[in-house]
């Protein structure tokens, strides 16, 4: 079997995010490669354990001043950063269209699109300082073949796509940017508040050719694939990491 590895020494890279399953397993990743890393999410203490290679701050996302004042954090250690990941995503309200508010609709798409464009918005000052950065916007598989009762969420992911091939047009050739559309991921997104999950994980698994849902780190390398210069002469993709649940 052929097996990446990955150095990265005196790169930095940006994860919103960052206490997300998806969020934990890369920052290991990183930091594993030499990566120094700072970890921005809502919550108040990181799920991950803060080093001289890790560093965390809590920010709401969603209020671009707040952003401003951790990306001046950032600039007081480091001039420039290689990398820019957002994963923010979330849904808090499972109603149709119908029945949805227009407060919960916004809430969802907010989180999961524009807190991506809040962050790309506030970063690319610093990610320009380099020669090669790359940013990683995370959509999701629902963005392509829609789920009822998922619709500010869908719509959200959706947006992040044609935002991402945008951008990844006007800041090319310095700055590339990519999208990660994954199916479902073994993560907390994925259980109700009960343990529960939210959808029957036999069924789903009977239609994923490779048989079995995603772990987070199955979905952390394909992004630690895109930050790296593997990816460089790829921007303005989609790569969708489903199992072959849905072949584009």
């Amino acid at each position: 079997m052929i097996q990446a590895k990955y150095s990265a020494q005196d790169s930095v890279v940006v994860i919103v995010g960052a206490n997300s399953g998806i969020g934990q397993t890369l920052i290991q990743q990183l930091v594993d490669c030499n990566t120094v890393v700072f970890g921005l999410d809502i919550q108040k203490t990181s799920l991950y354990k803060e080093s001289d290679k890790y560093d965390y701050m809590a920010v709401n996302t969603l209020n671009a001043d707040e952003l401003e004042v951790a990306c001046g954090n950032i600039k007081e250690k480091v001039f420039k950063i290689d990398g820019l990941v957002n994963l923010s995503g979330a849904i808090t309200h499972f109603k149709s269209i119908e029945e949805v508010s227009i407060e919960q609709w916004n809430h969802t798409y907010d989180i999961s699109f524009k807190s991506c464009f809040n962050s790309c918005k506030v970063f690319l000052p610093l990610l320009k300082n380099t020669s090669k950065a790359s940013i990683v916007n995370m959509s999701s598989g629902l963005a392509f073949i829609g789920q009822k009762n998922y619709g500010p969420y869908t719509a959200g992911k959706a947006s992040v796509i044609a935002f991402s091939k945008t951008l990844a047009a006007e800041v090319s050739p310095k700055i590339r940017v990519n999208t990660v559309a994954p199916g479902a991921v073994d993560t907390n997104f994925i259980y109700k508040e009960d343990g529960t999950m939210r959808f029957n994980k036999e069924q789903y698994q009977r239609i994923v050719p490779l048989g079995a849902i995603a772990k987070p780190e199955e979905i952390s390398s394909v992004i630690l694939f895109l930050l790296s210069n593997g990816a460089a002469h790829m921007t303005g993709q989609c790569l969708h990491v489903n199992g072959g649940a849905g072949m584009h």
